[in-house]
């Protein structure tokens, strides 16, 4: 039998509504018998055709329902709310479900790291409840926060599918590489936080889509690129840190539009340009940190409309023009710092309206003019920084009503006066710092109210008076610097009522007096510097008893012998004696200075040998006994000492080989044993050191790269193992017996600067090598048997070279061209020579006026030809000697062109003409010597003499200009110190060396290298001047 459906039904709820997405039925065939019923539609099937005729016609399907009985609209209501719940249902399942999974794969990537994570590999541990994860129920994660996990992977990449995620702070974990563009798909983030680690690139254009972000910090990583004017895009951003990167480009001036941001941080990138004007818009802003950038301009005017402000620091730019008085307009400001800019003027007068500032740094500002009285009403203040500026002015006195003051520091501002005394209102005040100014009279008695200071620095000044009694009342104070000024007077014991006083400077004052009690006291006292004082008498052994580490008792005019005691600290680490009158022998105690590392006694009149004791010293890296009269043989223990950096044992009278245990000193860098009677040959072990370039202890090494044995007794060959001192820098084996040829080896020491040689019996040609030494700017080789040619190639073996001595050996053949014409050359010597054929003036393919030869000596050979033109283009000249030679010709006139020429001799030659009296009018000229030639003038007395250079026809030249008198009287001056130094020099060798040789010119000290060999460049005839 046919079922029958309901017309409404089949009309409204099926025909219609239910098909009404499908396509048309085609129209039955014809036939005879009846169609067929499609089967009645179970209650799902009408239910789910309901909520699809409602979804595509919401209207119609109202009405519809409108006519309908009861039970078929609440069996429509009913499918459409199953189908809304199905849906959600399943979006929310399947968005749960990836979450869950994300931190499964998040767990994945920081597998590494399962040593701070150990709960996330506890499968008894719901993932929503891992360290660092917070979920909304339990499976969508809001919130990552693992900071400082280190995690050591490159940005987890899986991290940009948490999509509801509003929190990510992985401060602090390691991370490298880029931040991935996919960061832009966490739409919901509020909270951003990755500092502090390694991430480079550009920061994620993406990232400025994120509409939500309140907070970005991404401070100390390796970000380069631009910050984008997309940046206006985030308006909800309060927080911005972007600090300790390398973001450079001008700052956006879209930066200004963002009205909600409250703190901005950018300092140590490499922005440019000026701060935007813009900036003037971010009226709820309390922090700006723009330091170390290359920000340029000046500061925009619009600052006073900050108003909000607490912290602002501009420093470390290039920021130009005054400070703006509109800065102090910012009334909430607490934190200002303005230094290391190029500012002018002076501080605004108006900075006293600042009521609320606590910290201001103006250091190294450029400031000028007077520090305003107003500062005075800053009664907030705590710390006050106005060091390295040009005030020229007093600090006011007003500074003793910041009453909250705890730091002041005024170095180097060039401020002058007296120490105002209303400083020690400032009860609070903790470090005071007023080195390095023009501070005049006394200290003075109201600082002694300063009962909390803990430092303080009065250094290099022009102080004067007593060390007074105030001290003692600083209880607390823990270092005092008063270098360099002029105290006077005595140290008395009560200084040392100071109970906590650590640190007391007071080297290169005018103090007198014994310190036989003056210290006792000082039971805390770490560092004593007297150095450059008129203390006297003995050094007490009290000082052992002290927690001293370091002892600087120098240049004073201590006597008597070295206390034992003295030497049985258990915590001294540096001790200086240098330059007293200390007499007697070292004692043994010295053995018991475990911890010192560096130990200097020269210069005194010690005696006796070193003692063996000196090898339990196993921490020093430095002594320095030079300068006494110490005798015996090095002894071998001293080698025991494997940590020297340091070794000085010169001007003594030290006797025997220097021992091949030398070897043991593998951190060796600097060896002096000058000018003793040390014998035997060099021994090839000496280069165990020198081979460390980068020894910790070599920051304190005052000659680096140093090897001087000169002056002794010491024979035989430079040994071939010299090219194992691969940092040698220095050479001194002047004054010795040394003979045989000069080592190949020496052309492989590619550090070396200065290699002196002279005054040996060295045989054979001058160069045994051909590579370039680049660094090579010293070298001495005179009074030697050399022979053969300078090569003609010595321009380019020593490119570099300034000081070139080879006088007195046996070379022939002519000069070089390439020596005359190098351009780094200032002084040559090549006098006592068999030289031959013409000075070799003319440089073609050079420009001979850049000629920087000063010195030029080549007298006694047997050079020839004439003296042209040429010579005017050594403008530089200021010794010229070539007598006793065969030169012919008349002499140019050119030679008054020389402005600089001091010292000049051309006599015992073959010149003729006429005479050269434009000599006469060079104005520093001393000394000239034209005898011996047919040119009728012998000297410098001739100048006025008649018929020889009548006055009519010397030419009276204007003045030369002040540097030209002012090199001329240095040039007298170095003369007249020469003079005095040789005659010293001369009485001291004398009593000390009997050679059977005579000695020329020996320096004072060798360690001084080039400036005092040079010395053997003055000829014999200047001196008798």
């Amino acid at each position: 039998m046919p079922v029958s459906v309901a017309p409404e039904v089949r009309e409204e709820g099926y025909g219609r509504a239910g098909l009404a997405d499908e396509p048309p039925l085609p129209p039955a065939p014809p036939s005879s018998s009846p169609p067929p019923r499609r089967p009645a539609p179970t209650r799902t099937q009408e239910a789910l055709l309901a909520t699809k005729a409602a979804l595509a016609d919401p209207a119609g399907a109202l009405a519809s329902w409108r006519t309908k009985n009861i039970f078929s609209y609440s069996m429509m209501i009913d499918g459409i709310s199953l189908f809304i719940l199905f849906v959600c249902f399943i979006a929310t399942s399947a968005f749960a479900e990836s979450d869950i999974n994300n931190l499964y794969a998040l767990r994945h990537t920081v597998a590494e790291s399962k040593g701070f994570l150990q709960d996330w590999f506890n499968s008894e541990t719901h993932p929503c409840n891992w360290t660092g994860i917070t979920c909304e129920g339990r499976r969508t994660v809001v919130a990552i926060e693992l900071s400082s996990v280190p995690l050591r992977v490159p940005f987890p990449l899986c991290i940009t599918a948490f999509r509801s995620l509003g929190r990510l702070d992985l401060s602090r974990c390691d991370l490298s590489g880029m931040i991935p563009e996919a960061l832009g798909d966490l739409q919901n983030l509020q909270y951003l936080d990755l500092s502090n680690n390694e991430l480079t690139g550009p920061m994620p254009f993406s990232l400025y889509d994120l509409k939500m972000l309140k907070e970005i910090v991404l401070d100390r990583n390796r970000l380069s690129g631009q910050l984008s004017p997309a940046i206006a895009h985030l308006q909800n951003l309060t927080k911005l840190l972007i600090s300790n990167n390398n973001i450079y480009g001008e700052l956006p001036l879209e930066l200004g539009s963002l009205k909600n941001l409250e703190v901005l941080g950018f300092h140590q990138n490499r922005f440019d340009g000026s701060i935007p004007e813009s900036f003037g818009n971010l009226t709820r802003l309390f922090h700006l940190d723009a330091s170390k950038n290359n920000l340029t301009g000046s500061i925009f005017p619009g600052i006073s409309a900050l108003q909000n402000m607490q912290t602002l620091d501009l420093s470390s730019n290039s920021l130009v023009g005054p400070i703006p008085n509109e800065i102090t307009h910012l009334k909430m400001l607490e934190h200002l710092s303005l230094g290391f800019n190029n500012f002018t003027g002076g501080i605004p007068k108006e900075i006293g309206n600042m009521k609320h500032l606590k910290e201001l740094s103006l250091c190294e500002c450029n400031l000028s003019g007077t520090i305003p009285w107003s500062l005075g009403s800053l009664r907030s203040l705590m710390e006050l920084d106005i060091s390295g500026n040009y005030f020229n002015s007093e600090l006011p006195g007003s500074v003793g009503d910041l009453g909250n003051l705890t730091v002041l520091i005024a170095r180097n501002a060039r401020l002058v006066g007296s120490i105002p005394k209303e400083l020690g209102n400032c009860k609070k005040l903790t470090l005071l710092r007023l080195s390095f100014n023009g501070f005049t009279g006394c200290i003075p008695e109201e600082l002694a109210g300063l009962e909390g200071i803990a430092h303080f620095e009065a250094e290099d000044n022009r102080l004067s008076g007593p060390i007074s009694d105030w001290l003692q009342k600083w209880g607390n104070v823990v270092s005092v610097n008063l270098a360099n000024n002029k105290f006077n007077g005595s140290i008395r014991p009560i200084i040392c009522q100071a109970k906590l006083l650590r640190s007391l400077d007071l080297h290169c004052n005018d103090l007198t007096g014994s310190i036989k009690e003056a210290f006792k006291g000082c039971k805390n006292l770490v560092q004593l510097d007297l150095q450059g004082n008129n203390f006297n008498g003995g050094i007490p052994e009290y000082l052992a008893e002290l927690p001293l580490k370091i002892l600087e008792l120098s240049y004073n005019r201590f006597t008597g012998v070295l206390p034992g005691k003295l030497f049985e600290s258990s915590t001294i680490l540096e001790m200086n004696l240098n330059n007293n009158m200390l007499t007697g022998y070292i004692p043994d105690s010295i053995g018991k200075l475990h911890s010192l590392q560096r130990l200097k006694m020269g210069t005194n009149c010690l005696e006796g040998p070193i003692p063996q004791a000196v090898g339990a010293l196993e921490n020093l890296t430095e002594i320095s006994l030079d300068g006494n009269r110490l005798s015996g043989s090095i002894p071998q223990e001293l080698f025991n000492c494997r940590n020297l950096v340091m070794l000085n044992l010169s001007c003594n009278n030290l006797t025997g080989p220097i021992p091949r245990s030398i070897s043991q000193l593998t951190s060796l860098t600097g060896l002096v044993l000058s000018h003793n009677q040390l014998s035997g040959s060099i021994p090839a072990e000496l280069c165990g050191g020198f081979t460390n370039p980068t020894h910790p202890d070599s920051e304190y090494v005052q000659h680096h790269g140093l090897l001087d044995l000169s002056y002794n007794w010491l024979t035989g060959r430079i040994p071939p193992a010299i090219k194992n001192c691969v940092i040698l820098e220095e050479l001194h084996l002047q004054g010795n017996l040394l003979n045989g040829s000069i080592p190949a080896e020496l052309g492989e020491l590619k550090n070396i600067r200065i290699v002196d040689l002279s005054f040996n019996a060295l045989a054979g040609p001058m160069f045994p090598w051909s590579a370039p030494l680049l660094t090579l700017q010293g070298l001495f080789l005179s009074n030697n048997h050399l022979n053969g040619i300078i090569p003609a190639e010595i321009g380019h073996i020593l490119p570099n070279i300034a000081v070139l001595n080879l006088s007195s050996n046996a070379f022939m053949a002519t000069l070089p061209k390439s020596l005359l014409c190098s351009k780094s050359l200032n002084c040559l010597d090549v006098s006592n020579n068999n030289l031959s054929g013409e000075i070799p003036l003319s440089c073609p393919g050079y420009e001979e006026s850049l000629s920087s030869l000063i010195f030029f000596n080549a007298s006694s050979n047997h050079l020839s030809g004439s003296l042209d033109g040429s010579i005017s283009n050594f403008r530089q000249l200021s010794t010229l000697d070539i007598h006793n030679n065969s030169l012919t010709g008349s002499l140019p006139s050119v030679l008054s062109n020389l402005s600089y020429l001091n010292y000049l001799d051309l006599s015992k030659n073959d010149f003729s003409g006429s005479s050269p009296c434009g000599v006469c009018n060079i104005f520093g000229i001393t000394f000239a010597n034209f005898s011996g030639n047919r040119i009728g003038m012998h000297s410098l007395s001739d100048c006025g003499a008649p018929g020889i250079c009548a006055p009519d026809s010397i030419e009276h030249k204007e003045g030369h200009p002040p540097h030209v008198i002012l090199r001329a009287v240095t040039i007298c001056a170095a003369v007249v110190i020469v003079i005095l130094l040789v005659v010293y020099v001369g009485r001291n060798l004398s009593n000390k060396l009997s050679r059977s040789r005579p000695t020329p010119f020996e320096p004072l000290s060798t360690t001084q290298g080039l400036q005092l060999s040079s010395l053997q460049f003055i000829p014999p005839l200047a001196l008798s001047s």
